[in-house]
């Protein structure tokens, strides 16, 4: 076996024996990858350890990855050396430029990386933070934190490690056949276990205290005070190291054979002892006890040293450490021969050692435990929180305790935990911006009247076109994008701005402004850039705009909710007005509002009373000259505000809902009204998105179409993009439906959309409108003429009937007639009016040559 490979064996072995890998989550690695985080500043934070073949994440910030091939693992490299690997720009580093972790997910640009050294010297993970820009050189002072972190996991993995033991060896210690016993070098016992009490009949409140000629014969008693005062003097000891056999003397005054294994701790100040160990068995059952003893024996000595908790003696007179565990060396980041016989003020910041000083001296003047929370700098400057209890202990001949015994937890960890809830309390979990809580508190704070008020802004933005980005990609592919263009738009911001993610694809912008909003439109307009660049991610790209309303406060409001308020208002008029608008928030907007609540209102009452009723508008056959049809438009007239124009309450009706009630008596009054017809015209209806998808829509058509008695093949719907936009498979499977039972579909508006040929493959509808814009412009404009042509041309090739909107003049019938459009419809072949004016066509006399088929269009 090669060198290295036995080096990767040993290494291997000691990261095995910690017993980590795989194992759920743990609060005290979480705080310190969230503290490295924070720290740094930086968005990626990891522990993790290298196996044989994988890296695998044991804690991590920023990302959900739990292992990745050692291969292409940044941390496999990490461990090759004793310090920090540190890594600016990978894309630019010959050996990690071609990494799938920095071409792909999470696109790695900045790595810094500091080994976990176990104490037997073995590289077993890392430490380190990742950012997906690159970044300058960390400072010295930033690379012993990161350090010092990296230590702190390798001391709890020790400390982790100890815990059982020292759970196992508590029990032992009572529950062990060996008697133990503990003397100072006063002769008292200091020590007595439940073994010694039965073995020697004394409990354990009667042998403390008392000196060891409790149990040593008469006859021997001045022997062994001579040669422990000797010992004690600094005289060589006879019995030390060694395993002799000595009668001892039980309670009733039987004496028995022990076998006593002694050893002794040392005053550090002056070298001598300061008190003795013995362990005692019967040697009567010395052979069946033998290995009981030695088990024992290992399990104390392994306990002592795997304490979880950092365990800790200082002489009571001078300070001086008289015993440390191994998780102090883990938790100071101090070794043990740096510490023993040193003080606080010579270990420690001035600062911390004068807090650990009055600490020691609350608790020797007090006779019960002290409890109290510290804070712990460690040589890289990086600090601990730790909570400890401390005691004074082994009193003197005047009941002043010798020693100060302390006993510290690490809470870092938690307190650390608590920091992380209270920041998930004020930020979006997906994006990492402010929420809504925070949005709103520091919007109040800004608008605070207790204080000076700042002139400032808000921006609420809305993504166009997001939801056909989860349609299309899904809902994960979606919540890339918003990340990604949360990014932007901080980076856009500044780090002195506060954005928000509100919900959904809603968010918003705090920044301070000058009283116009000079300042908070460049900055609006530098949003709106950002946005429109393209998203790239996965292998597909995402095109968004975005439309942003703006109020400025305190013009606009004082109050966190009125400006809000006042600030969706622009955002709504920007809607409306296209993608990448923007708007400042006027007091016509109020007004405009004002306005739908009143119509809305009024709207709920025209419907229960049937006061929106039909007017029908003619549809011409330019092949046959014939009208062949009606368009059937809802018109309301209120008795106050008169003609209510239905651009508007068609808007209302559908953004309220009442879109599904009206619609429903629409179609019912014109399926009822065409089947009075002598002639067999056909109808259609213009479905609303809020119609469509409301409820059983198919079923209520076959009922209206069987209670009038109308045949479905009279019957045909038209329908806009936007219907298909809301919910594609939805739409496309309702629309198959009515066709099923007999219905026509047509596509109403084309042109005016974004993908409009798309649904051409989607769904076989029979007959395309041509919008009225571009029939009004075909004279004078040779694109829209282009367009028309290229609509009709469409229309033949896919045997699709085609229909002229909005047509007015002689001189666009013949153009219409020349491009070979089949049917047309406006003012020029008659304007809407009530079906009476129409009496001559939809009952015809007897001997009328008119046509046996013909169009109506609905319009709800």
């Amino acid at each position: 076996m090669s060198d290295s490979e036995q080096v990767e064996g040993a290494r291997l072995r000691s990261l095995y024996s910690l017993d980590i890998l795989d194992t759920v989550e743990e609060a005290e690695f979480d705080h310190i990858t969230s503290l490295a985080a924070r720290l740094t500043g930086a968005p990626i934070a990891a522990v993790s350890f290298i196996d044989a073949k994988r890296q695998w994440v044991k804690s991590r910030v920023g990302i959900n990855a739990c292992e990745v091939d050692r291969d292409v693992a940044f941390c496999a490299q990490t461990i090759l050396g004793d310090g920090m690997l540190e890594i600016c720009d990978a894309a630019l580093d010959p050996c990690f430029a071609q990494n799938p972790l920095v071409t792909g997910p999470p696109y790695i640009r900045y790595y810094a990386g500091s080994p976990l050294i176990t104490r037997s010297g073995h590289r077993i993970g890392s430490l380190c933070i990742v950012d997906t820009v690159t970044r300058l050189p960390m400072s010295a002072d930033t690379t012993i934190l990161l350090a010092g972190l990296a230590k702190i996991v390798v001391d709890y993995l020790e400390l982790r490690r100890s815990r059982a033991a020292e759970r196992v060896a508590t029990l032992i210690a009572e529950t062990t056949s060996d008697a133990i016993i503990c003397a100072d070098t006063r002769n008292r016992i200091t020590y007595w276990n439940t073994a010694a009490a039965k073995m020697l009949g004394w409990s354990a409140e009667e042998a403390l205290g008392q000196t060891l000629d409790l149990i040593v014969p008469e006859r021997l008693r001045s022997g062994h005070s001579g040669g422990l005062a000797r010992v004690a003097a600094g005289g060589m000891p006879r019995l030390f190291g060694k395993i002799v056999e000595l009668p001892a003397c039980r309670r009733d005054g039987q004496e028995i054979p022990i076998e006593l294994s002694l050893g002794n701790w040392s005053d550090n100040d002056r070298g001598l002892p300061a008190g003795f160990a013995a362990i005692v068995r019967d040697v009567s059952d010395r052979k069946g006890l033998e290995a009981d003893r030695l088990r024992t024996q290992e399990l104390l000595d392994t306990v002592i040293e795997a304490m979880p908790v950092m365990l800790f003696v200082k002489d009571a007179q001078d300070g001086r450490y008289t015993i440390v565990n191994r998780a102090f060396e883990t938790i100071t980041d101090l070794a043990r021969n740096t510490v023993l016989g040193r003080t606080d003020a010579e270990l420690f910041s001035p600062a911390d050692a004068a807090v650990f000083m009055e600490n020691d001296r609350k608790a020797l003047a007090n006779q019960h435990t002290s409890l109290s929370e510290e804070t712990l700098t460690k040589p890289d400057g990086s600090t601990r929180v730790v909570r400890t209890q401390k005691l004074g202990i082994d009193p003197d001949e005047n009941n002043m305790p010798r020693y100060v015994l302390g006993i510290s937890e690490d809470i870092t960890d938690r307190r650390a935990a608590q920091d992380r809830l209270s920041h998930l309390a004020c930020h979006d979990v997906l994006t990492g911006l402010a929420n809504r809580m925070k949005f709103t508190d520091r919007l109040a704070s800004m608008l605070d009247t207790s204080s000076e008020m700042i002139s400032g802004a808000l921006l609420c933005i809305d993504l166009d076109r997001f939801k056909i980005i989860n349609d299309l990609y899904g809902h994960g592919f979606g919540d890339e994008v918003l990340k990604e263009l949360a990014c932007r738009l901080q980076a856009v911001c500044g780090d002195n701005v506060l954005v928000a993610r509100l919900g959904g694809d809603e968010f918003a912008v705090l920044c301070e402004s000058d009283p116009d909003g000079a300042q908070a439109m460049l900055l609006a307009r530098r949003i709106v850039d950002a946005v429109k660049e393209p998203v790239a991610l996965s292998g597909r790209v995402a095109h968004l705009d975005a439309s942003l309303g703006i109020a400025v406060f305190p013009a606009d409001g004082s109050d966190p909710s009125e400006l809000l308020r006042n600030a969706d208002m622009a955002l709504y008029r920007s809607k409306a007005e296209g993608p990448g608008t923007i708007s400042f928030f006027d007091v016509s907007m109020d007004q405009v509002v004002h306005q739908r609540r009143m119509i809305e209102c009024e709207l709920r009452t025209a419907i229960a009373a049937g006061a929106i009723v039909p007017v029908y508008q003619p549809v011409m056959c330019l092949e046959r000259n014939r009208i062949v049809g009606f368009e059937v438009l809802a018109r309301w007239h209120h008795l106050t505000l008169g003609d209510v124009s239905p651009a508007l309450f068609i808007s209302v009706a559908e953004e309220s809902g009442l879109i599904v009630e009206l619609g429903r008596q629409i179609l019912t009054m014109a399926v009822t009204e065409a089947q009075r017809w002598s002639a067999p015209l056909k109808i259609a209806v213009n479905l609303s998105p809020v119609q469509l998808l409301s409820g059983d829509f198919v079923g209520n058509v076959i009922s209206v179409l069987a209670t009038a008695g109308l045949d479905p093949t009279r019957l045909e719907f038209e329908v806009t993009e936007g219907l298909l936009i809301r919910d594609t498979t939805r739409a496309i499977d309702i629309l198959q439906r009515l066709k099923v039972i007999g219905c026509k579909i047509s596509m109403d508006d084309f042109g005016t959309g974004y993908s409009s040929l798309s649904y051409f493959r989607l769904f076989p509808f029979d007959k395309v409108k041509i919008d009225q814009s571009f029939i009004r412009d075909m004279a004078d404009d040779q694109q829209a003429r282009a367009i028309v042509q290229a609509v009709i041309g469409l229309g033949r090739g896919l045997g699709l009937s085609v229909v002229a909107e909005g047509v007015e003049t002689d001189g666009q019938i013949a153009i219409l007639r020349g491009e070979g459009c089949a049917q047309v419809q406006g003012y020029y072949v008659g304007k809407p009016a009530g079906i009476e004016a129409f009496d001559y066509i939809v009952r015809p006399r007897p001997a009328s040559d008119e046509l046996a088929e013909g169009h109506v269009a609905v319009a709800a």
